[in-house]
């Protein structure tokens, strides 16, 4: 082999090296914070974050559900079992899982870090304003106040994106009587009164058409696929305690992959700025106001198909 063909190999190399270097820089770097053992939509949400290309997961971190009537002792460490579960059927161990606090703040002062909230706050020192971490809220936002709280200046390197509240936006009334927001109600208040906090929310009221079908689970999740098979089971074994109605099961509102999806592709959702609410610092925040359901879960089950090689 002579020198201009080490040269070629070389050159090739180096535009290989580079390229994938751009690849990698265009990816969101993200924390997911999920009170993933309550109820089913939050397995759905990571399974489709963890089969995202747009996205350099950094970690996922526990949150807490201490309102709902089937809390147990500690659901900050339900729903960490939970996301250990579902890295270990992906085969992904790359990706940290953090235990959050399993308490809502008691007030916004003096606040215990927790393995969640520490991760967040040394994550969130490696980035800037200009290189933002994202962090996005699919639960009780307790983890993301504690760390800001004792560790205010990441909130210039962060933007938060939060499931929550009931929305009006043609009267831009807020009702934060809703799952997420009573888990923690001093956390989210605490969010909306900082200054200087990049918020993006995506509501119950947008949200709540991201419907999933029971008969789309036998077409699109496999049997013979352990991550198909574990998202069917939670499906199907999952006793509801807020309805009566839909005893069969046969759909499911996906809040949290409603959260997930518009992060992942602008494309199919839009946003606009509001006011926050009247009890609240006056400021503005981005609020989701419509998502394209049919295009969001076209692209969702779509790329949930690279897991279909991974067999019980």
């Amino acid at each position: 082999m002579d020198y201009q063909f080490y040269k070629m190999i070389y050159k090739i190399n180096f535009f290989l090296i580079v390229f994938i270097s751009f690849l990698s820089a265009q990816k969101i770097p993200i924390i997911i914070d999920a009170d993933t053992a309550n109820e089913v939509d939050d397995l759905f949400a990571l399974s489709g974050a963890l089969a995202e290309s747009n996205f350099n997961i950094i970690g996922i971190t526990a949150s807490q559900f201490n309102t709902s009537p089937l809390a147990s002792f500690n659901t900050a460490l339900e729903s960490k079992n939970i996301n250990d579960k579902i890295l270990q059927l992906v085969n992904v161990s790359s990706i940290p899982s953090l235990l959050g606090s399993p308490d809502p703040l008691s007030n916004t002062t003096n606040v215990e870090n927790s393995q969640a909230s520490s991760f967040i706050i040394e994550n969130a020192r490696l980035y800037s304003n200009d290189n933002p971490l994202y962090v996005i809220i699919l639960g009780s936002s307790t983890n993301v106040a504690t760390a800001i709280i004792n560790a205010p200046e990441i909130v210039k390197n962060i933007k938060v994106f939060y499931l929550g509240f009931w929305h009006d936006p043609l009267t831009n009334l807020y009702n934060k009587n809703e799952f997420n927001s009573r888990n923690d109600p001093l956390a989210i208040n605490f969010l909306l009164n900082s200054s200087d906090l990049d918020l993006t929310i995506m509501t119950a009221t947008t949200s709540q058409y991201m419907i999933f079908y029971r008969n789309e689970l036998n077409y699109y999740l496999s049997n013979n696929n352990s991550l198909g098979s574990y998202l069917i089971n939670r499906w199907d074994s999952y006793e509801r305690w807020w309805a009566d109605e839909d005893k069969e099961k046969k759909q499911w509102i996906m809040w949290d992959v409603a959260m997930i999806e518009a992060v992942a592709n602008n494309n199919y959702s839009e946003y606009e700025f509001f006011d926050t609410p009247s009890e609240n610092l006056n400021r503005k925040i981005k609020i989701y106001t419509k998502i394209d359901v049919l295009n969001i879960k076209n692209r969702y089950w779509k790329k949930l198909q690279t897991f279909n090689n991974i067999k019980l």
